[in-house]
């Protein structure tokens, strides 16, 4: 499908080896924002569809976009121009490793490469990029979010549960803390799809808040609360 078409937006997704997923769409639709967050960077925008969601949802909110990728920063950057929030979106093409901008970002949000190790296409170098870690170590991760994030700012990342915790290795020997984890799950008692976690670069005086969220319920049909999360953007609720 070369189009992902949303309630108010389109995505076209031919040229971007990272294409629209569930478990992506759901970690930008439970991901809060506070009030006074003006800046906000991506990392790997592919082709900007979370950036396209966080613009939907919080309207005060100026998102610049990165990715390695020349391909897909022009596809994000379409779709940006071609959605109502252009003015809010900016695309950039960079290597995150070779960014440093001056002024830093309130918030910080990835659903980086994981892979590790694994057997690479031979054809496909764009996807190699898009999802495995040689372009973009957890270490390099970890520290260019350090250079980037304002005091007091806030990382949100996407992960697997394994990498997840070779990631917060990494951050964790920055000083970042933990304040937020979910689950996402196809039903309730199913394995953990993916981890949503959110961290700051302070020690963290409460308890870190856990959550769960079913995609489906015990009878297979839509979970009421991921339906509440997508009702806004997937045209079939």
């Amino acid at each position: 499908m070369s189009e992902f078409i949303f309630k108010k937006f389109t995505v076209r997704q031919k040229d971007s080896a990272a294409k629209i997923t569930t478990d992506a769409t759901v970690f930008a639709t439970q991901l809060e924002i506070p009030d006074k967050v003006n800046r906000v960077l991506e990392i790997g925008t592919g082709t900007g569809v979370l950036s396209l969601i966080l613009a939907q949802r919080f309207e005060n909110i100026h998102i610049d976009a990165i990715d390695i990728n020349e391909k897909a920063t022009n596809e994000a950057r379409y779709n940006f121009n071609n959605s109502v929030w252009h003015e809010r979106l900016n695309a950039v093409n960079v290597d995150f490793k070779q960014f440093n901008n001056d002024s830093k970002y309130d918030l910080i949000f990835t659903n980086p490469p994981f892979f590790n190790n694994h057997l690479q296409s031979k054809s496909n170098q764009a996807k190699n990029t898009a999802y495995h870690t040689d372009q973009l170590s957890f270490h390099d991760l970890a520290k260019g979010i350090e250079l980037n994030l304002a005091d007091g700012g806030e990382l949100h990342i996407m992960l697997p549960e394994f990498e997840m915790k070779l990631f917060e290795m990494e951050i964790n020997k920055l000083g970042f803390n933990c304040f937020k984890s979910v689950c996402l799950m196809h039903k309730p008692n199913s394995k953990t799809i993916r981890l949503f976690k959110s961290f700051k670069r302070e020690e963290i005086s409460t308890k870190i808040q856990n959550g769960k969220i079913y995609i489906r319920d015990e009878n297979n049909n839509f979970h009421p609360f991921y339906i509440s999360l997508m009702k806004d953007f997937l045209t079939i609720f």
